[in-house]
């Protein structure tokens, strides 16, 4: 638990320390420009990650020899290896559609190529044969690194490619280390193409999945980037940053507890059930925690990490903080329970659903109320997510709280 949450304080809280800094220092339009790259470039890490972090660290957990797990690695090197390629393609025509980003090329690429690297990093191996502080200290590091050169290297707007360049290089540094000390245990072999196809088509499912819910989760800032200046971007993307560094906080729990109760479906599904109610009801907590004290504490919070250049951010923040409920529900009735019990084309279903909706709602408030109107189709998206899964434990008799149903059920 203390490990995943160290990945999560490299990924949310590292960067989070340099925000104060950046929003001084670039001011709202460079900085809407540098969330809307960004944001742009989750998508291309994204589709490279592909969801292995779950497939693939399932199936090496489950490997009974180390043929199989060096046929697993190969694979996934394989799929990896083609899911760049067509990343870059991606940010190709991205650089030809949109114009803001044919007016910023470099940060695009540095984006692009950025986040491409880090979803190479085999944290899947990692994950798979339970050595989550490895890759836990790895990502501090090489990200407290990227933190502090940001300090050393950015002092304006014309800066802004070097954030990307310096998380770049160090999560570089990362990918080479990894592959070291995955194939001082294990054998390379050459990536074929059909193991790389056959990886592919066996996470395809949870690659969906995870993409829709990614997508309306954290691609917001580029969709908004479509139909608002930089300067809303930035107000939004100040917001954004926030909200998502607390409600964060809520995933590395159900992170953990994904193997476990993997593992406990199998022996009993009463205590898995229990154990996710458990779950449940404590993430559940945190989150109406965290809701009250990022809308009352929004005219405090804003100022003092962004800036009083944002103020319009103090909105956006009091309306995003409302999705923390639905977000400890999905990720404990979702990825928690549905996940283990084999259900990825319901969950994936609902994310779908919700995504649909989340640009739906975009397209239609985000040009008329801009910021404002993305964070509202944000939280009812995420809203009907919440709804979504709730309706499919109740149909299936799922419902953990239900202990007969799950008893029936196994």
């Amino acid at each position: 638990m203390l490990a995943v949450y160290g990945v999560h304080f490299a990924n949310q809280a590292l960067p989070l320390i340099t925000v104060p800094y950046l929003s001084r220092v670039l001011g709202p339009a460079s900085w809407g420009l540098l969330a809307m790259a960004q944001s742009f470039a989750i998508y291309a890490n994204l589709l490279v990650d592909y969801g292995f972090l779950y497939s693939a660290t399932r199936e090496i957990a489950r490997a009974g020899s180390d043929h199989e797990v060096e046929s697993i690695i190969a694979g996934v090197s394989g799929a990896k290896i083609l899911l760049a390629v067509l990343a870059l393609l991606v940010t190709c025509l991205a650089y030809l559609v949109i114009p803001l980003f044919r007016h910023h090329p470099v940060l695009l690429w540095t984006a692009a190529a950025s986040e491409i690297v880090k979803a190479l990093v085999p944290a899947y191996y990692f994950y798979g044969i339970k050595r989550v502080s490895t890759v836990s200290i790895l990502d501090i590091s090489a990200r407290a690194a990227a933190a502090i050169g940001i300090f050393v290297f950015v002092h304006g707007p014309a800066d802004a490619w070097r954030v990307f360049a310096l998380t770049g290089i160090t999560s570089l540094v990362i990918l080479l280390i990894g592959h070291g000390m995955m194939f001082s245990r294990y054998a390379p072999r050459r990536p074929r193409l059909d193991e790389g196809f056959k990886m592919l088509r066996d996470a395809w499912a949870m690659f969906l999945f995870r993409s829709s819910h990614t997508i309306y989760v954290a691609g917001n800032a580029f969709i908004l980037g479509l139909f608002a200046s930089p300067q809303a971007v930035g107000y939004y993307a100040g917001a954004e940053k926030i909200g998502a560094a607390a409600v964060g906080l809520l995933s590395p729990f159900t992170t953990v507890l994904y193997p476990r109760a993997a593992a406990l479906v199998k022996k009993s599904l009463s205590r898995a059930a229990r154990a996710t109610a458990l779950s449940l009801y404590i993430v559940a907590a945190a989150s109406l925690f965290l809701t009250l004290a990022m809308w009352f504490g929004a005219s405090l919070i804003v100022p003092l990490i962004l800036g009083h250049g944002f103020a319009p951010s103090e909105g956006v923040l009091k309306v995003l903080s409302l999705r923390a409920p639905f977000i400890a529900w999905v990720n404990v009735l979702g990825f928690q329970w549905l996940l283990v019990l084999g259900l990825e084309r319901q969950f994936q279903r609902v994310t779908v659903a919700a995504l649909v909706l989340n640009v739906s709602l975009a397209i239609v408030l985000a040009p008329r109320f801009s910021y404002d109107g993305m964070a509202w189709a944000v939280v009812i998206s995420q809203f009907a997510a919440a709804v979504g899964i709730y309706i499919v434990l109740q149909r299936r008799g799922l419902n953990p709280f239900n202990m007969r149903a799950t008893e029936s059920y196994a």
